[in-house]
């Protein structure tokens, strides 16, 4: 780019286009010449550099002598830039447009509505620019002004082109990983036009497939998208067909998901992680061995790990375990539960895990309800004096579908149940029945207080990304030549000292040791300054939850003084954020539009027994797991409650 273009600080063109100001203002000092002598461009890199000294990003080797003596001579040339553009008449508007520089047509239109230009150009005239294809509709929205004044025209454009379906998906449900400039739509546009646009686009010869399955997941909104259901199963349809022609059984990449329960290995579990194969084997002398209802149970924590040392699931999506471009790359609705390889991959281990296991126990006599059961009417009231739980759970004669239907109430049932005992100290089953509203997972209380803990706030945001993010530019540095993952892996294994590296990332090192997370030692080489409480924000920031009550106590004092700050928060409920987005994926669509709606197909609807067995036996699965989670989880805050009260 052979212009100044505003970036700011966190972009790495930053510090180039600082150097070059100097020239520039030096190029315009004094410079008087008339309006024909300049170039469009010239005034739009002018108004470029302005912007810098507006935010107040100098070099770090001017003095205040200097900023003080560019601030005031740009603030002088920014006279020129006014007078230029507010003489722009609607006669030469498109000819200069087509002059300006691609990366510059962005503050051209910021100069237009800041200068109000546009009200010297008149309807026809504006259609005409509109309809360049030079113009992009995208910029132009950005300008509230510009949008309100030509409101009817910019209506009627976007109606004659479905391309604008695109812009309306991406303000009101695609997904942005970082902030961005909201768009304006006109207020002639109503919900019928909207509407009509989404259905344009749809119906036309080659609509983007990612952008079909936004649409065919949407949830129409009175305020933003109203559709029907019938657009939304055009779209569906629309998107089916298309990935049945993008996408033959010789494009897809197969991986291979094996659990085997075996007679002849001595190892109680062996997992095997290859490129394209996963591969799980179970000692089934072992579980016959152990048959006590408590070790049965304990599998799904030891053998299968649905959990991990914190009480953690380990099937949740983790937006940090996701590659780069799982993360970053892709259409995604803001309204979706985003999923990656390793959660789809831990989904499809975990089914195949729960549904052998559950093969073998009935093999044994051993019905994985009665467990269940047993959990909630023997073992609650034995260890923690917990009595009066009730449960139903399906029979061994009824059909999948029957389990399907039945599970889902008991599950609901002892949730509620346990929600009163939090809440009263015991469960009356009439206050129960008088208590009628519906179970949110989100809000099911803990028996415990500061459960668990958030990372919140600007530095805690910093200092995560500066140490844990694979797109921070610490995590390479230029002596050693070596890769690493982040900053963090790199300073585990590398020595290095402030010296090594440029002037740009300095300062963020500096922030790190002055906020003290970092220091340097008697040699000048960079160390953490704590490293439990490095430790502590590293789990926070790949798992986004950690179980307060399972570290040790000085992780806990660490945490503590965190809150202080108002770097962390603490929440009290039964599951953590993660596991309610978990949860709700599977049984309903109140946090995302892409949930399988599983209580809503077997509650409300109640599917035909004539679907296929082997998608309710599949389902089934499904809502036996997170059965068992919720278990593992009333288990631990049990646990942890009564620890509590011990000490």
């Amino acid at each position: 780019m052979e212009r100044i273009k505003y970036y700011p600080t966190n972009d790495l063109m930053c510090g180039n286009n600082l150097s070059n100001i100097e020239n520039i203002i030096k190029k315009f000092e004094g410079y008087k010449a008339e309006k024909e002598a300049l170039d469009i461009n010239d005034m739009i890199e002018l108004y470029n550099v302005k912007k810098y000294f507006d935010n107040e990003i100098y070099l770090k080797d001017w003095s205040n002598e200097n900023i003080s003596y560019y601030k005031n001579t740009i603030n002088k040339l920014f006279g020129i830039v006014a007078r230029y553009f507010k003489s722009i008449a609607q006669y030469d508007f498109i000819v200069l447009y087509k002059k300006v520089k691609r990366y510059y047509r962005d503050d051209f239109w910021e100069l237009i509505d800041k200068f109000k230009v546009y009200e010297s150009i008149d309807e026809i005239n504006f259609e005409e620019i509109i309809n360049l294809p030079e113009v992009w509709l995208y910029e132009l929205l950005k300008h509230k002004k510009i949008v309100e004044y030509f409101g009817k025209t910019i209506r009627q454009h976007m109606l004659n082109d479905y391309s604008s379906a695109e812009l309306l998906l991406d303000e009101f449900e695609m997904k942005h990983i970082s902030d961005k400039d909201p768009l304006n739509f006109p207020k002639e546009l109503n919900s019928t036009d909207k509407e009509i646009i989404i259905n344009n686009y749809i119906e036309s010869e080659n609509p983007n497939l990612n952008y079909l399955r936004l649409i065919a997941n949407m949830q129409s909104n009175k305020d933003k998208i109203e559709i029907s259901p019938k657009t939304l199963l055009k779209a569906k349809k629309k998107a089916e067909n298309q990935e049945g022609q993008l996408f033959t059984e010789d494009s897809k990449m197969n991986i291979k998901i094996t659990v085997v329960f075996s007679e002849s290995q001595d190892e109680e579990v062996i997992v095997k992680r290859e490129s394209q194969s996963i591969t799980a084997k179970y000692n089934t002398k072992w579980i016959k061995n152990n048959t006590d209802y408590a070790t049965l149970l304990n599998n799904f924590i030891y053998l299968f790990e649905f959990v991990d040392w914190q009480m953690r699931f380990t099937l949740v999506n983790k937006f940090n375990h996701m590659g780069v471009f799982e993360r970053y790359g892709g259409i995604s609705s803001k309204n979706a539960y985003k999923t990656g390889i390793e959660f789809n991959n831990k989904n499809i281990l975990s089914l195949l895990q729960i549904k052998g296991y559950y093969n073998e126990l009935f093999g044994l006599g051993i019905r994985l309800e009665e467990v269940i059961e047993w959990f909630f009417i023997e073992y609650l009231v034995k260890e923690f004096n917990a009595s009066k739980f009730k449960i139903t759970m399906p029979s061994s004669n009824s059909t999948m579908l029957e389990k399907c239907t039945i599970i889902m109430p008991g599950m609901e049932s002892v949730l509620k149940q346990f929600s009163l005992f939090v809440q009263e100290g015991e469960i009356d089953f009439e206050l129960l029945e008088i208590r009628s509203e519906p179970l949110v997972y989100n809000n099911i209380p803990s028996l415990v207080d500061k459960k668990y803990v958030y990372g919140i706030g600007e530095e805690y945001e910093t200092v995560t990304f500066l140490l844990f993010s694979d797109q921070s530019e610490l995590g390479y540095n230029e002596k050693n030549k070596k890769t690493y993952n982040n900053f963090f892996e790199l300073l585990r294994n590398e020595k290095l000292k402030l010296k090594d590296y440029p002037d740009y990332c300095v300062k963020k090192i500096n922030w790190l040791i002055d906020h003290k997370y970092l220091s340097t030692n008697e040699e000048g080489y960079i160390i953490f300054d704590d490293k439990l409480l490095i430790i502590i924000l590293k789990d926070l920031y790949f798992n986004e939850v950690i179980n307060y009550w399972r570290y040790p106590d000085p992780g806990r004092l660490i945490m503590d003084e965190l809150e202080k700050k108002n770097i962390i928060e603490f929440e009290s409920t039964l599951f953590s954020r993660p596991e309610q987005a978990y949860i709700n994926y599977f049984l309903n669509k109140s946090q995302f539009n892409n949930g399988l709606d599983l209580r809503n197909k077997y509650v409300h609807t109640q599917p035909s027994s004539d679907d296929i067995v082997n998608v309710h036996n599949n389902n089934y699965m499904i809502l036996l797991r997170l059965f068992i989670l919720t278990v593992i989880k009333i288990n631990d805050d049990f646990c942890i409650s009564d620890e509590l009260k011990d000490n």
